[in-house]
């Protein structure tokens, strides 16, 4: 069986037709939701972007043990893994991390990679920008993000239409690329476009789609805050509701312009006949939040609106439609993309194959899951409730990587054995954490927009979730500072 993943960065569940979105966002992605299992229970397992990556391409939970960077020696990198299965495998992708120092390993395991240039800060374009700046490009650097518009101004000042734009042309490339490998006796097709990731910039027909504002003066990229540590304050004592509005309204153009080139990679499997011998993955690595409790983009704590993310996934011999209610994680993608190669062995330090959801086996998969990112908190989510601890930034914390890779001398730092199924030593590094949040608790069931911090009104939820929490640290061994870190009994 082939196999095919789609990543669509940055894609909030809210905003997608199968989960309740009435606008008519995402019209392909909901006709795929009609022969899918559709999960709702799916949840990221690291941020930002590279780490949720690796954690997606290795099933390795990464937020306790560092952060963003390259794949580790140590690592069994996905493409590697489905090439020892027999699967001819290739990756198009406009994700322009991948290329920058500091993110190798990613792509180089693929016998195939086209890799598309010059998305968001992308040192693509150096020529001379002759004139001012238009409207658009002018307010990004007035509304929050100075220095971050001529450069991607630069790379994008020539496209005139959709087809010009970073999406479009990956699915094309997916396109072209199953029309040539598509007769392959086994394939591994990883599409990963950057999009819906700001800026949010979008050709008409998108831009007009959601709104009726021109857009002048507004910005389409707002700057990050994460509403406690006054961060960026100067955007939202100066912001309206109208360009509010209009950020969103940008959003959503931008996924409705990634759905409907997704579709037409749809077509395309239509057109080889590839339904019955090949499964589709459908999935982000976190969502956005757009406004939410004054709030941009992706940052601890993690709320629901960038931690629950849409999962769909279509396998031949398991057809839906059908929901899945089981909590899951990114880092059982990987181990699912294997079997679903008849892998000959599956080694996934943390993540569980979902097939047997899949096949009906079983309706169980974890009782919770944890998430986070590196140097913050963790988060942990069961059925009913969803906790995000503080820490403590007095207690030491380290960076654990075979690589060294920080900038000027690091007094400190040890190498040895430190990570359990790892063999080899490995770099102890001390770093910085960040500036804590307040201790959250949310009920699921009764306050799924998590408005109202229970943490005080249920002690006893509390102390269930640090014992969940802290047994589920001990099952992967995490690193002993990180129980006093967070207020944990090790």
């Amino acid at each position: 069986m082939n196999v095919i993943t789609i990543l669509v960065d940055s894609m909030n569940r809210h905003f997608l037709g199968t989960y309740g979105c009435a606008s008519g966002v995402t019209p392909n992605m909901d006709r795929f939701a009609r022969r899918a299992a559709v999960f709702d229970g799916h949840f990221i397992g690291a941020a930002p972007c590279m780490p949720a990556r690796r954690e997606l391409m290795t099933g390795r939970q990464e937020f306790f043990w560092r952060g963003w960077g390259h794949l580790e020696p140590f690592d069994r990198p996905i493409a590697r893994e489905a090439r020892i299965a027999g699967a001819t495998t290739a990756i198009v992708t406009d994700h322009y991390h991948y290329w920058e120092n500091g993110a190798h390993g990613y792509l180089e395991h693929f016998q195939a990679a086209r890799c598309l240039r010059g998305h968001e800060l992308d040192n693509w374009n150096s020529d001379p920008i002759d004139g001012e700046l238009p409207d658009w490009a002018d307010s990004i650097a007035k509304r929050g993000r100075p220095g971050y518009s001529r450069q991607y101004y630069n790379n994008v000042k020539d496209f005139t239409q959709p087809e010009d734009f970073f999406a479009p042309k990956t699915f094309a490339q997916a396109c072209d690329w199953l029309d040539t490998n598509h007769t392959h006796e086994k394939f591994f097709l990883w599409v990963e476009c950057f999009d819906a990731h700001e800026p949010f910039h979008v050709p008409e027909p998108y831009k007009s789609m959601f709104t009726d504002q021109t857009g002048e003066g507004m910005t389409c990229w707002p700057p990050y805050q994460d509403g406690y540590h006054g961060h960026n304050d100067a955007f939202w004592n100066s912001t309206t509701p109208e360009e509010v509005a209009y950020i969103r309204s940008q959003y959503m153009g931008k996924l409705a312009m990634v759905d409907a080139f997704m579709g037409k990679l749809f077509d395309k499997l239509d057109e080889h006949n590839l339904w019955d011998n090949t499964a589709v993955i459908v999935t982000t690595d976190h969502g956005h939040e757009l406004g939410e409790r004054q709030r941009y983009g992706k940052q601890p704590p993690l709320y629901d609106t960038a931690a629950h993310i849409p999962l769909m996934i279509w396998h031949p011999k398991h057809p839906g439609p059908r929901r899945v209610d089981a909590l899951t994680t990114a880092i059982d993608i990987y181990p699912t993309i294997l079997e679903m190669l008849d892998a000959p062995e599956i080694k996934s330090p943390h993540g569980r194959s979902l097939l047997p959801l899949l096949t009906g086996q079983t309706t169980d998969h974890r009782d919770a899951v944890m998430y986070g990112w590196f140097g913050c908190g963790a988060m942990l989510t069961t059925n009913d409730y969803s906790w995000f601890t503080s820490w403590d930034n007095s207690v030491p914390l380290y960076w654990y990587s075979a690589m060294y890779s920080h900038h000027g001398p690091c007094p400190g730092i040890v190498g040895g054995q430190f990570m359990p199924g790892v063999d080899g030593p490995v770099w102890k590094i001390p770093v910085q954490g960040e500036p804590p949040y307040p201790e959250l608790l949310f009920d699921r069931r009764n306050d799924p927009d998590q408005q109202v911090n229970l943490v005080h009104e249920k002690p006893e939820v509390v102390n269930m979730m640090r014992e969940k929490l802290a047994n589920l640290m001990r099952e992967q061994g995490v690193p002993e500072e990180q129980y006093a870190r967070l207020k944990l009994q090790r």
